[in-house]
């Protein structure tokens, strides 16, 4: 379906860093999981990509695992055809292998590091460690606090939604979706979790759209992040029901709260947006029709000035988490000066001279 996919399995959230890197693969179903080991700096992100542009070139589809704090760096790959993955196994995803030896291997490339040079910055390592943790910390208070206004709108969009027919547009989806006939499996239904988008040191990033141009696309419309997730949450239950596989992305702010699925085998992604114009959607589901707009305008002033705080809130997160690239670029100065990359080439050899 994709030849390249780009996703996050972790994100800065209202809860601190949430993970979902066990979804990246299931180890009974690998054939070999790579965990990379090693400080910043040291190529974990450099040996990926080079592994994933091997396997595009071989003509394997590649899912690209981006970091949640800087985009442009890598915290997994997967190329699902040959069963294989390499997942960054530092904190704050500390990976440790389940099945070691069967289908798990770490890859330490921290010994390729000059120790002896690099202890001589230890105290200047350590103190850079302290700051951006400081910022993590003072990152992720702002991004609770914008939830917190998040869902007093929410609340306000919740009493003036009509909940039966609420429920009403739920089945009405769900038996559009699926087929009438044929559509149970003799399987069980499984679900993966990932985001396809993330809070990051570089602003807000997207790869959702990304994902849309090979599938029929409905578009959830509507400001109401409870009712989104609680009618995705109702298609992913039936799905399940029927035996479907389906990929479940979170929202980045609520990460336990579905912002878009998709069920593979249907061709189909259902994806949540707050209007209606950006894209040309095969099918829109428009959460304003069992809205009581008409009261809901003695709101609109408390919901603007909510939204105002909330956006402060979102861009104080944001400019923390940007303080903290310029302070993990810093640090991996010290790694890459005292690194012997011809070693990690070795070692990339070894290993991608066995898929070749």
């Amino acid at each position: 379906m994709f030849k390249e996919k780009h996703v996050f399995a972790g994100n800065n959230s209202s809860k601190g860093f949430y993970s979902y890197f066990d979804y990246i693969i299931e180890p009974n179903d690998a054939k070999r999981i790579y965990i990379l080991k090693g400080g910043p700096g040291v190529g974990k992100s450099s040996f990926m990509k080079k592994f994933g542009s091997k396997m595009s070139s071989q003509g394997y589809d590649v899912e690209y695992i981006h970091c949640s704090s800087d985009e442009n760096s890598l915290d997994g790959l997967l190329v699902p055809e040959l069963k294989v993955a390499f997942i960054d196994g530092t904190a704050p995803h500390i990976v440790d292998p389940k099945l070691p030896g069967t289908a798990d291997e770490i890859i330490n490339l921290g010994i390729y590091i000059n120790s002896k040079e690099l202890e001589k910055h230890k105290s200047q390592i350590i103190e850079i460690n302290k700051r951006i943790s400081h910022l993590y910390k003072s990152a992720y208070r702002y991004l609770e606090s914008a939830n917190l206004i998040s869902e007093e709108i929410n609340s306000i969009y919740d009493r003036f939604t009509d909940n039966t027919k609420f429920l009403e547009l739920c089945v009405e989806a769900v038996n559009k979706i699926f087929p009438t006939e044929g559509g149970a499996r003799n399987k069980t239904g499984s679900i993966r979790k990932m985001f396809t988008e993330a809070y990051t040191a570089n602003g807000y990033i997207k790869y959702t759209d990304s994902l849309c141009s090979s599938l029929k696309t409905w578009a959830i419309i509507g400001e109401n992040s409870n009712c989104t997730s609680k009618l995705l949450d109702a298609v992913v239950t039936e799905a399940l029901k029927r035996g479907f596989y389906v990929e479940c992305f979170y929202k980045p702010l609520t990460p336990e709260k579905l912002q878009h699925i998709i069920i593979p085998d249907l061709d189909i992604m259902l994806k949540t947006a707050e209007n209606q114009l950006s894209c040309n959607y095969d099918e829109i589901i428009n959460l304003h029709d069992i809205m009581d707009l008409e009261n809901l305008k003695t709101y609109i002033s408390d919901i603007e000035n909510n939204l105002h705080l909330y956006d402060l809130l979102i861009k104080n997160a944001l400019d923390k988490l940007s303080q903290t690239k310029k302070h993990h670029d810093l640090l991996e100065i010290f790694y890459v000066n005292n690194m012997d990359f011809k070693g990690v080439d070795q070692c990339y050899e070894n290993i991608s001279s066995q898929y070749v």
